[in-house]
């Protein structure tokens, strides 16, 4: 947090430099990086290879690979757009919140990276702020929109952990544990429910999921 804190003050300071090298390059190279080789292949040297620059150049805005992962982390959030649909509160939620998933399933190394900090980047924060506008605009208690928008970002953030970790099933995986559970008579509703059990890929238990959540939410009122 105090990173952060000193960091939007710097960026008030620092004045960029005609054809100078930005962060938004450097972080558009790291990510080109971890999308084909995966966060180890992500270092320093690598991405001034990529920028065409010394690596002591990147320096001047990120100190170290520990710092260029969380504003990696930003850049791809940055990659959201949500959106008002004209269909009231709820659709403009549904769809940001897929929005948010689909841009993280894109980026599947770079999704643990979310739960190792808080997301207070600028893009983190444009996020909250418009989800926490359409929410009070929708007449919710500003507590209470709070709560639901806290609530929703962390079930679709879980959801991508688990659909780009080793939770994650393709329809290979599907048919494999189906097969196993079929053959299990210890577990007999495991046994019987095979099927259905891995019948929903996880954009259907996305959907699923997140319907469930917001029917539970209900109006403001």
């Amino acid at each position: 947090m105090q990173w952060w804190r000193a960091r939007y003050a710097a960026r008030e300071r620092q004045r960029p430099r005609a054809g100078g090298l930005e962060l938004s390059r450097i972080t558009r190279a790291a990510l080109e990086i971890v999308d084909a080789e995966g966060l180890t292949a992500l270092t320093m040297r690598r991405v001034a290879e990529e920028t065409g620059v010394r690596h002591t150049s990147l320096y001047r805005h990120v100190a170290s690979r520990d710092e260029l992962l969380v504003e990696l982390v930003d850049h791809v959030l940055g990659e959201v757009a949500p959106r008002q649909t004209g269909a009231g509160w709820r659709a403009d939620l549904e769809q940001a919140a897929h929005a948010f998933r689909q841009v993280l399933l894109a980026h599947p190394a770079v999704v643990p990276l979310l739960t190792v900090g808080q997301l207070l980047g600028p893009n983190a924060l444009r996020g909250r702020e418009f989800g926490l506008g359409l929410l009070i605009r929708a007449g919710w208690e500003p507590a209470r929109a709070v709560r639901i928008y806290l609530t929703v970002t962390h079930f679709v953030i879980g959801t991508a952990v688990l659909g780009t970790g080793g939770a994650a099933r393709g329809a290979g995986e599907r048919t494999a544990m189906t097969d196993l559970f079929a053959g299990l008579p210890q577990y007999p509703l495991v046994r019987e429910l095979a099927g259905p059990l891995n019948l929903p890929d996880g954009d259907q238990e996305f959907a699923f999921g997140l319907t469930a959540l917001l029917d539970g939410i209900g109006d403001p009122r």
